[in-house]
């Protein structure tokens, strides 16, 4: 996915998309110029998170985010839902608190819900004092 298509789908958010599904360049101008920066700072959190469950030899290293062209490096998901509320929130900062607000709630609660550990499977030790011991 790249982050045009984050940001086209955080334009249809804060309504600032057409009828016709067209973006007016004269309008979405100011926020094209911040989502890179955005969009680099909350694709670099997501990963940072995902890195704390992987081996070290697995860990993602965040590239920054210079053109809306470029490929995101999380998976659909995750972008199609915390990176466009994440960007919608603090596009809308400035603008309209109460849609900030909201955008950042959904942010929070859906990086709960896609962000959380996946849990281990239950170790079994063996008891090497032989102690039987009952707590």
């Amino acid at each position: 996915m790249l982050a045009e298509d984050i940001f086209k789908m955080t334009m249809a958010m804060i309504d600032e998309m057409s009828t016709t599904g067209e973006l007016d360049p004269t309008t979405t101008q100011e926020y094209r110029a911040k989502a890179p920066s955005i969009l680099t700072m909350l694709q670099a959190e997501i990963i940072g998170i995902e890195n704390r469950y992987r081996d070290k030899n697995e860990q993602i290293q965040p590239v920054p985010i210079e053109d809306l062209e470029q490929p995101l490096q999380i998976d659909t998901i995750k972008a199609a839902t915390l990176l466009s509320n994440g960007l919608a929130a603090n596009l809308m900062i400035v603008e309209d608190k109460a849609l900030a607000n909201f955008f950042e709630q959904r942010y929070e609660e859906m990086k709960g819900m896609f962000l959380k550990p996946k849990p281990r499977q239950p170790e079994t030790r063996r008891d090497v004092y032989d102690s039987l011991l009952n707590y």
